[in-house]
């Protein structure tokens, strides 16, 4: 039965690497559209990502399913144990390494976007603030140097005219 679930988990473990080499490519293309300042491209790459990462999802629980069905822990460990049992256990190996790189490099691209994004909210927080104190700060001076700003457009204190 192990090398039945050997032969499955081979067949999960190819599916995850696309989808994972095309989760990595969208995040790179995301990075590219935040560093561009590209909304649309945001918007479509954000969609995209959120598509991937269900499907990512739902393969990761396929895998650990039937790595539990058959007694295995299902994380790494569980993954190891079944590939210790396998008659070539050299191709799962390659595949749970290749797997592990792409999950690492999703990783560090996803959190190199988060810090784009929280840089961007940052920025366009402080230009908020600044317009909005601008707002509620004197704009005008009379002559003798004092804030004339009284709502008019020209500073000028109409009750005083």
């Amino acid at each position: 039965m192990a090398e039945a679930l050997g032969t499955q988990l081979t067949r999960r473990m190819k599916d995850e690497i696309a989808l994972m080499r095309d989760f990595v490519a969208l995040l790179r293309l995301e990075q590219h559209a935040l560093s561009g300042n590209d909304a649309e491209a945001i918007s479509a790459a954000t969609n995209a990502k959120t598509i991937l990462a269900r499907q990512l999802g739902q393969i990761a629980t396929e895998r650990n399913i039937a790595l539990a069905r058959e007694g295995h822990a299902p994380d790494r460990a569980g993954i190891d144990a079944l590939i210790a049992v396998q008659n070539n256990p050299a191709t799962l190996a390659q595949l749970r390494d290749a797997l592990m790189t792409l999950a690492t490099e999703a990783d560090e691209l996803n959190r190199t976007n988060g810090d784009i994004i929280r840089m961007r909210m940052s920025h366009n927080q402080k230009a908020i603030d600044v317009l909005l104190g601008a707002g509620n700060r004197p704009a005008t001076y009379g002559r003798d140097g004092r804030s004339s700003f009284s709502g008019a457009a020209s500073g000028r204190h109409y009750s005083a005219a």
